[in-house]
């Protein structure tokens, strides 16, 4: 039985028997590309959704690519994406296809957050620190196997809510987009920062060009549910609209073909 981990030694314990445990073959190809080329680089930590996504539900619920940040100057970042022939991102790091994953990863020093002046990051632990989300702002330490993230966050997973964390970002309707479906599909309830930037960025235009996006991404799109921006920043703060939706969806994805 999954659920929300209660506890970093829970989580801990997921992750680990994903992997180091599992036999399958696609869990066995990314431990050897974890345990080769990333790992000549110094320190190493899966960050993002795959974290996040096992604290919330286990394994059923990672459904995300595997985020890496490493503690290594750029320029040996650079030499090894350069060896795997990766593709540079917007962001200042890499995406690479493996076998059965694709994986993005960059140095500690060209997170956005410190290229741009928002925060400091001195070593690995300080990535939950410039997180946008606040359920965001966990890692996994691949070198001790070790759990980092506050010590609120596992009270908030609880809770099911979610807020922000670092406000400055690089895509405000990326991340508009990210807190709508996080809201209504896991029926998240969002913090107060994260209603602020909800209704102070969301008109009708932005909520047009994020449906295409949607679209474009999703099998089922939230914003389709919503005539305009006005209803949708209402769902947002109605309970009752949010749990209702959040039963449509979980229904619907869980038809053939979705």
């Amino acid at each position: 039985m999954s659920g929300p981990a209660r506890n970093r030694k829970l989580l801990k314990r997921r992750i680990d028997d994903f992997l180091w445990r599992d036999r399958s073959m696609p869990v066995s190809r990314l431990r050897d590309l974890l345990a080769g080329p990333f790992s000549s680089l110094g320190r190493v930590a899966i960050v993002g959704g795959f974290v996040r996504d096992f604290a919330r539900d286990g394994r059923r619920a990672f459904r995300s690519d595997i985020d890496l940040v490493i503690e290594a100057p750029r320029h040996e970042v650079d030499a090894l994406a350069l060896e795997l022939a990766a593709i540079p991102n917007r962001f200042g790091g890499y995406a690479f296809h493996h076998p059965h994953w694709k994986v993005d990863f960059w140095s500690l020093e060209t997170t956005w957050a410190v290229v741009n002046g928002h925060a400091t990051a001195d070593r690995l632990e300080d990535i939950v620190n410039v997180t946008f989300f606040d359920c965001d702002a966990i890692l996994y330490d691949l070198g001790n196997k070790r759990i980092v993230a506050d010590d609120a966050y596992f009270s908030r997973l609880a809770m099911n809510q979610i807020d922000i964390n670092l406000r400055p970002n690089p895509s405000e309707e990326g991340n508009l987009l990210r807190a709508i479906r996080r809201v209504f599909c896991w029926g998240a309830e969002p913090g107060p920062a994260l209603r602020t930037f909800i209704v102070q960025n969301l008109d009708d235009d932005c909520l047009n060009r994020i449906n295409i996006i949607e679209k474009s991404l999703y099998p089922i799109a939230v914003t389709d549910f919503f005539l305009n921006a006005a209803a949708l920043k209402c769902g947002i703060t109605d309970p009752v609209i949010r749990t209702n939706l959040e039963t449509s969806l979980a229904r619907q994805l869980s038809l053939p073909g979705f």
